[in-house]
Formats: structure tokens, sequence, C-alpha cells
């Protein structure tokens, strides 16, 4: 693992060819849209305050590796970063008949959740070629507030495609909707991008120890930029402790 202190935004591996060159592509009028309305409404639902943003590249392939807390997150992560993200959701929202059609049209596209995906990977690493910026949540769903154990694909694709990822760790989203509160009483929320870094293998072929290796990394770098109530399972060592 390196830090990405990267003079020139890098280029993602070709992609393979994959059977639906339409998935991920969004709908620009909607996507432009949909983040209009977002930030309208956004005083009324969150007091929001944004940290690090300028570390997100302004061009070229990157991953943002954010927390999952509560649905809201999708919008609020990635308000503040102004090129379009494209998400993995699970696939049972696309086959909601109008769910379905405004997430395509955001540019997100299905991934099938506790199995090996291959053609979620594809269109991840098309889009990465085709420097786009890809948001996945390592922890796979919802935590409800602390850090989960992650799943390997987040550095899975990292690693495959060599681009940097920026942690992202967000916090207050679980109390969003809560209470009646809203405009001056909204719950705060807290946005914080990290910096860049690459994932780096042991070897030129990757093995199970690098992806669980690799993963760990992306959560640690999350959880330091979380309030220590946040951090779950992947809680810092106190001043003086090492990690095992």
């Amino acid at each position: 693992m390196t830090s990405a202190n990267l003079p020139a935004p890098p280029t993602a591996k070709s992609a393979p060819a994959v059977s639906d060159d339409r998935a991920g592509k969004e709908w620009k009028a909607f996507y432009v849209f949909a983040r209009t309305v977002v930030r309208l409404i956004r005083p009324l639902i969150a007091r929001l305050r944004v940290v690090g943003a300028e570390n997100v590249p302004t061009s070229g392939p990157v991953v943002l590796a954010v927390n999952h807390i509560a649905w809201i997150d999708i919008p609020l992560a990635s308000i503040a970063v102004p090129r379009v993200t494209h998400y993995m959701a699970k696939i049972e929202i696309f086959n909601q008949p109008v769910l379905g059609g405004i997430v395509r049209w955001l540019g997100a596209f299905p991934v099938r959740r506790g199995e090996g995906d291959r053609e979620s990977l594809r269109v991840a690493e098309r889009l990465l070629a085709q420097g786009k910026i890809l948001s996945i949540f390592p922890e796979g769903h919802r935590s409800g507030g602390h850090l989960i154990a992650a799943h390997p694909g987040t550095s899975l694709i990292a690693l495959r495609t060599g681009v940097p990822v920026v942690p992202v760790a967000i916090s207050g989203t679980e109390q969003v909707f809560k209470r009646f509160r809203f405009g001056p009483w909204a719950p705060r929320v807290t946005v914080t991008y990290g910096k860049p870094f690459v994932l780096e293998s042991s070897g030129p072929r990757r093995t199970r120890d690098d992806l669980a290796r690799n993963t760990d990394a992306i959560m640690y770098h999350i959880a330091e930029l979380l309030p220590p109530a946040y951090r779950g399972v992947y809680a810092l060592p106190a001043a003086g402790e090492t990690t095992a």
C-alpha cells in the first residue's frame, strides 16, 4: 500500500467486453435534475459538514470506498463530488418498477450480493477504464452506525484495475428522518474524504491474503476518519498498542 500523490490521473487497465454496455450509463439530464433536488432538500433533512472534498481527483478513474449506515448515505456521500458517481446497488432494487428505472438513470448498476458476480465486476472495470468514479460500500449493506466486517470486492476491483481508492467516512445519517427533526433542528451529518491511496499485492498474482489485507487497509483508512463510536470491528488501537 502506498500513498497516492499522483502527478497525473491513472488510467485503469482495459476492461473486457460486457454483455450490456448500457449498464452503469447515466441519463445526464436526469442525473443533474436529481442532484439539484437533493441540494434543495438537503438543508431540510441534514446539517451537512463536508471535509476533504479536494482529495477526490477531478479527473481519471477512482474508487470511493464508503461506509454504509443508512440509504441516505448514497446522495449525501457524493453531493460534494462535482462528477457523476456510479454506484453498485443490490439487484433487488432493479426489479422494482419505478425505483429500478430511477437508479438506472442515475448510473447505478446491479450486483448480486453473497456470490461471485462476474457481470458486475466487468461493468465496474469498464466504467473505471472509461475514467469514471465508482462508489462502493465495502461492508455490503447498511451497518446501522458502526463498521462491520467488509467483503473483499472493493479491494479486488481496485487491485485488478490499479486505480486509487479514496476512503469516505460518513456519520450521523442514522438520525436522519427520525424524531421529526428538520431544518435548523435536523441531525448533523459529516462526510469526510481521505487522501487517495493505491493498493498493492504481494506478487504478480493476487492471493486471498492480498484481498484480506487490502480490505482491512481500506476499512482502517475509513475508520481513521470516523468518530470512535462508529469504528466498530475496525476500532483503532489505543496509544502504545499495536494491531495483530
